[in-house]
């Protein structure tokens, strides 16, 4: 399995959401920023939202040689959740692809 840098696993997020904001109203998109926020307070990102987005990142990162689940009890289990914001998603992934490498 590859390793993917903070700045292709960044990438490959924003890419994401997006594709995502493709899909949704103009008043409900997500910024893209690396520092944007995700899901949880002003977010318009429900949680069915939030699971097709993940499911959406993990393809992508599959495609690019880093097969991960990002929807695990242990992340759904965490006091401060790793979907909150673009850099905490990104630290879970390197998390995640350091764990399974």
């Amino acid at each position: 399995m590859s390793l993917l840098s903070r700045a292709e696993i960044e990438q490959s997020i924003l890419d994401c959401i997006r594709r995502l904001n493709q899909l949704r109203q103009s008043n409900d998109q997500l910024a893209v920023a690396p520092d944007a926020q995700i899901f949880g307070g002003d977010s318009p990102l429900d949680s069915l939202g939030l699971v097709t987005l993940m499911m959406d990142i993990e393809d992508l990162l599959a495609e690019r040689g880093a097969e991960i689940s990002l929807s695990d009890a242990q992340a759904m289990s965490q006091r401060r959740s790793p979907y909150r914001d673009v850099p905490t998603l990104v630290a879970f992934i390197e998390e995640k692809l350091v764990a399974s490498g």
